[in-house]
């Protein structure tokens, strides 16, 4: 998978990815929990993940791009090779799978969810790029003769391939809005490029729940304050002078 370039524009962009992706994972449990993150590329998301605190696996195909990750994880995270449409894995063997998808086509979209969601108990995670974004309708209309940063699909497509699954509870927000001129940090309108509820950012994670979200802090219950009752006469038992009678 290619990923951004390290540059200044890279780096905002990518900053703002990791807030995203760090936000939409919050809700899942972590101390003791298993993840499996699938095309993990260079290792960009791989440190964010191991740092939330998951017992960490990482999978890729290409080994230079494992290397990189090899280098920048150490003894971290268990690094494996494996394509997105198998993995070397028993049902359920993970409690947590982050999915960044690099099939090209409608097919492979619905094996790679398939086969992630099979390895995964409580939750999966599907990261890709948003062809339904201005920064890609406006990249295709200017015809830029720079490449993408990796393979774009429809947010729509991605939504139903894990709607078919009928199981579990999906919610989606997305990053990355306005032309890529928009996303340097230095730009005044970078602040609109961040998390959107709309799926219209460049970027997005679509994330489908397979347990009922746990909240990691319990709300405290509402008690209302006692109230005191009025003062009240005191009852006396028997006469005034029980106490000296014989």
């Amino acid at each position: 998978m290619k990923w951004l370039n390290w540059n200044i524009k890279g780096n905002s962009a990518l900053s703002k990815q990791q807030n995203l992706l760090q936000q939409c994972l919050a809700v899942w449990p972590r101390r003791g929990k298993t993840l499996l993150e699938i095309n993990c590329g260079q290792g960009v998301f791989s440190p964010l993940l191991w740092e939330c605190g998951f017992d960490l696996t990482v999978t890729e195909l290409r080994p230079e791009l494992r290397s990189q990750v090899a280098a920048i994880m150490g003894g971290r995270a268990e690094i494996l090779a494996a394509s997105e449409n198998y993995l070397p894995f028993d049902d359920s063997f993970f409690d947590s799978v982050v999915l960044h998808l690099a099939a090209i086509d409608k097919k492979g979209i619905d094996i790679a969810v398939r086969e992630a969601l099979r390895v995964a108990s409580s939750g999966l995670a599907v990261t890709f790029w948003n062809s339904a974004s201005l920064a890609y309708a406006l990249h295709r209309i200017q015809g830029s003769r720079s490449s993408w940063s990796g393979p774009v699909h429809n947010w729509w497509q991605v939504w139903r391939a894990l709607k078919n699954t009928k199981v579990g509870r999906l919610c989606g927000t997305s990053t990355l809005a306005g032309p890529r001129s928009f996303w340097n940090g230095i730009c005044p309108l970078s602040c609109c490029t961040r998390m959107l509820s709309l799926p219209f950012g460049a970027w997005g994670v679509i994330r489908l729940d397979l347990e009922s979200a746990r909240p990691v802090t319990p709300m405290p219950l509402k008690i209302k304050r006692p109230r005191l009752r009025s003062p009240q006469p005191a009852m006396e038992c028997g006469s005034k002078n029980s106490l000296n009678s014989p």
